[in-house]
């Protein structure tokens, strides 16, 4: 699994936010290969990147196959970017997880 991992500020209200993540939770997973979507905010109002979005892919196979989809580069050129200029995104294959209560 790979987990290709965004932490950004936005230049929109909380609210926006939460309705791009909405969307994008609506258009990414259609992409072959994207198993699963996560987001979150930070607890701290200091912190240096408000939000976080991670998408998951099922294995390295799909980071560029995902890159070059239409539906990801029409989300990510009309709704993200211009949402979230200030961002970070690096891909990392998981090689561990341990669930939570385990």
């Amino acid at each position: 699994m790979v987990e290709h991992l965004i932490v950004f500020n936005a230049e929109a209200s909380p609210e926006d936010v939460r309705r791009m993540v909405k969307q994008a939770r609506e258009v990414l997973l259609q992409i072959p290969g994207v198993c699963g979507l996560r987001y979150g905010e930070a607890l701290s109002p200091e912190a240096r990147y408000r939000y976080w979005l991670s998408i998951l892919f099922e294995g390295p196979e799909v980071v560029e196959f995902y890159r070059d989809h239409p539906l990801h580069v029409e989300f990510a050129n009309r709704v993200f970017r211009p949402m979230a200029k200030d961002r970070i995104t690096t891909d990392y294959l998981v090689l561990t997880e341990v669930p939570c209560g385990t």
